[in-house]
């Protein structure tokens, strides 16, 4: 990281308690991360729920994840259109804003934990009914 100076830009923070996390993800222009793989995508929605635009793969359960229009999802191992989607949101000030306000759209539109807890019940309760 040091030969491509990016060491004065980067910080790796380990884990944070959650005021603190939410202190980084409001300070943050993008959320960025290329993964090869991902079975659900707990970050992705994170950051979505905070309103921030994504930059990630179409590894795994991502593209669910990442609503279009949200983020720019590249396939794992694109170096080349990985660089190029930062490029551009570091870049575009307007198109960065739009995703960001995607995001927040979409966050606004997620249920609650009660709301998704009661549709989980509802969905036990009928598979218990079909397979009981």
């Amino acid at each position: 990281m040091e030969r491509l100076r990016l060491v004065p830009r980067m910080r790796f923070l380990g884990e944070l308690p959650a005021d603190a996390l939410d202190e980084v993800y409001r300070g943050a222009t993008l959320f960025v991360l290329p993964s090869h793989y991902e079975g659900y995508g707990m970050a992705f929605a994170e950051a979505l729920a905070r309103g921030l635009p994504v930059v990630g793969t179409t590894g795994g359960a991502i593209p669910d994840t990442v609503p279009e229009g949200t983020g720019v999802l590249v396939e794992p191992g694109d170096i080349e259109g990985l660089a190029a989607a930062l490029r551009q949101l570091l870049e575009d000030p307007g198109r960065r804003e739009a995703l960001a306000e995607a995001a927040r759209a979409h966050a606004r539109a997620l249920p609650d934990w009660t709301a998704q807890a009661a549709r989980f019940g509802a969905a036990v309760d009928e598979l218990a009914d079909n397979h009981g």
